[in-house]
């Protein structure tokens, strides 16, 4: 009977474990029919959304073509061509196929293969860069050491350059390693203190990951990335055949460009399709790996999505090779594409596993701040991210210093090419009434922003509509205490404070009044000659000093048929500047240098004169005046790096 009744036992608990994996089997399915549902219904959701978001579009910011990918969760969710890669030709942009230009997104990829010898051990992020250079090393300029990490998350501190980027042939491009020493950008700051974005930072890391990958640095990359993700057609070193699938790239004007070697090649020099950058994507947010591939650890690959460098928690930062930015609260890291004939951008929502890149083939495509606006306040329910604005202690106020004037921080400082931002646009910050005001000098379609104190050197955007999206500034002080620099709302947007004889105001004022003794100096000989020629009957009585105007309008004389060499130079024959500034435009800063010997003749003969009884006391005091405005200019000249052969 007991032998029964567990037998009939035994029996129940099979059936009732059967019909449990039956109906967890049935609800898995069903769980499993419902997300693909979803999944179907969102990307049919996401397709159409973001047709209608290109097609949408200013008609200012089209190109001839566009392709576009998105991933999420390992898989690509849409991916698409839109218009055609060459006007003439008409051929379709193929996403899986027509390579375009990426430009700066290429740092992705280099620093993608350097995380790469780091996790070998070969590397490390935070040995002095020195060490790691054999031919040649960074100058000591500051006590702390330049380190791969700085050059990652362009905080090294070096000048930007744009001249002479170029390479003439292929052959010279993959030889930039060999121009690096002549090339390098001087340092502006100690390493570690401030963002500005280095092409020639990233460079650097391309020929350090030559020497220790012992390969060309394109071949280290198809090693190290574009094979294992299976990026088949992007590269760095485009062969004739790849070449036939690039895109034509077009100039502001529609007009073609031709394709462009660089000597920042690790920087800039990609080219890539839609489908392999959503390969790159896929497995920068999955760890390093993408399907059964892994070409990264989690922690070096997730080190590269993370925070390196922000000057306060509230500014958005840096992670390696990517910027952070805060969008609707959501934490994004993005890069852009600008680049001749071509424009772009990525974005990854690493909390979300999501990615977004798109590329045309003209300049100017600048839909990346829009897109994102606009993607996450549909899908990713940005309300409930984002950071409620902090409230200012009572009674704090804004550092007083704060006035002046401030210029975007990425330029040259110590070259010519510094020259190229003396009517730059400037921010002018004033004070008024417990508020910071901030304008723009140049750019009137910017309206002016009214900043708040917050705690410190942090202020606060005033929130005057009422958007609940808060913006932060932060005062970034030197090692004396004085404010150096502004960052408004994420590192590449950070400013330095300019000494007062190089804001706007001065220069105009140092300007008019060279302009203005260029007058006086035609004036003064005119008058002068008439009077010694008696032709004036109120001047019979006196000589005037017509030796000293003559010198006086030589000098003017030659200083401006500098600026005007510079100007149509600059103007006319820019494009050549960036491969190679040709030796007619170096010969003509003799011309300066010629006007400071003229000028010190001047200054003698004035003195010279002093004593003389012919020339009348009025003429010598305004002969000095004269004297000290172009003095002033000179002056003018050396500190825009214009006096002398500063290349």
């Amino acid at each position: 009977m007991r032998r029964l009744n567990f037998a009939r036992l035994a029996v129940l608990l099979v059936l009732t474990v059967a019909s449990v994996l039956v109906m967890s089997g049935e609800l898995a399915a069903a769980q499993s029919r419902a997300q693909t549902r979803g999944s179907t219904q969102m990307r049919a959701e996401f397709a159409s959304f973001i047709d209608g978001f290109f097609a949408g579009a200013p008609k200012s910011a089209l190109a001839p073509g566009l392709s576009f990918v998105a991933v999420m969760d390992g898989e690509v969710i849409y991916i698409k061509g839109y218009g055609v890669s060459d006007v003439n030709s008409k051929v379709p942009v193929q996403p899986d196929k027509t390579l375009f230009r990426v430009g700066p997104i290429s740092t992705l990829v280099t620093a993608t293969a350097l995380m790469q010898l780091a996790e070998k051990g070969r590397l490390g992020l935070d040995e002095d860069v020195n060490s790691y250079l054999r031919r040649w090393k960074l100058p000591g300029n500051f006590a702390e050491p330049v380190t791969l990490r700085h050059l990652l998350t362009h905080t090294a501190g070096f000048d930007s350059q744009e001249l002479e980027v170029r390479a003439p042939t292929s052959a010279d491009e993959r030889r930039y390693g060999t121009r690096l020493q002549k090339r390098m950008p001087e340092r502006f700051a100690p390493p570690g203190r401030y963002y500005s974005y280095s092409n020639m930072g990233y460079t650097l890391l391309g020929s350090i990951i030559e020497r220790y990958s012992r390969q060309n640095f394109p071949a280290a990359v198809v090693r190290y990335v574009l094979k294992p993700l299976g990026m088949e057609s992007s590269t760095f070193e485009p062969t004739a055949e790849q070449m036939k699938n690039l895109a034509t790239g077009y100039d502001a004007n529609g007009n073609p460009v031709p394709y462009e070697y660089r000597y920042d090649l690790p920087a800039a020099g990609m080219s890539a399709t839609a489908a392999d950058i959503g390969r790159f994507m896929i497995a920068q947010l999955n760890g390093g790996a993408i399907g059964r591939t892994r070409i990264l650890s989690s922690p070096f690959s997730d080190s590269m999505l993370r925070r390196h460098f922000s000057p306060h928690p509230m500014i958005d930062g840096t992670g390696l090779a990517y910027r952070e930015r805060t969008v609707r609260g959501v934490r994004t890291l993005q890069q852009s594409c600008d680049i001749p004939g071509y424009s772009g951008w990525i974005m990854l929502i690493p909390d979300s596993k999501f990615g977004i890149f798109y590329v045309a083939n003209a300049v100017g495509v600048d839909l990346g701040e829009d897109l994102a606006h606009a993607l996450i306040d549909r899908f990713f329910n940005s309300e409930n991210a984002a950071r409620p604005p902090a409230e200012a202690p009572a009674g704090e106020r804004i550092p007083t210093d704060i006035s002046g004037y401030y210029r975007i921080n990425r330029i040259a400082r110590h070259t010519a090419e510094k020259s190229m931002n003396i009517l730059g646009d400037q921010l002018r910050v004033d004070l008024y009434e417990g508020r910071a005001i901030l304008t723009h000098t140049l750019d009137s379609s910017m309206p002016p922003k009214f900043w708040k104190p917050l705690s410190g050197d942090l202020l606060i955007l005033s929130d005057e509509k009422g958007e609940g999206s808060p913006e932060y500034m932060f005062l970034q002080r030197n090692g004396d205490g004085k404010i150096s620099a502004l960052v408004m709302r994420d590192v590449n947007q950070t400013y330095d404070k300019l000494d007062a004889f190089e804001s706007h105001p001065q220069q105009a004022a140092m300007m008019m009044c060279f302009a203005a003794t260029v007058i006086v100096s035609g004036l003064g000989l005119m008058l002068g000659i008439k009077i010694n020629n008696n032709t004036l009957p109120w001047e019979n009585d006196i000589r005037a000093a017509t030796e000293l105007w003559a010198i006086s309008c030589i000098f003017c004389v030659i200083q401006v048929s500098f600026a005007l060499g510079l100007f149509f130079s600059a103007r006319y024959l820019w494009d050549e500047f960036r491969i190679f500034v040709p030796y007619e435009v170096k010969a003509l800063f003799m011309i300066p240098l010629c006007a400071g010997i003229l000028l010190a003749w001047f200054w003698f003969r004035i003195f010279g004169n002093i004593f003389n009884q012919d020339h009348h006391w009025s003429e010598k005091i305004l002969l000095f005046i004269v004297a000290g405005s172009e003095t002033l200019y000179m002056f003018f000249l050396a500190s825009w790096r214009l006096l002398g052969f500063m290349f």
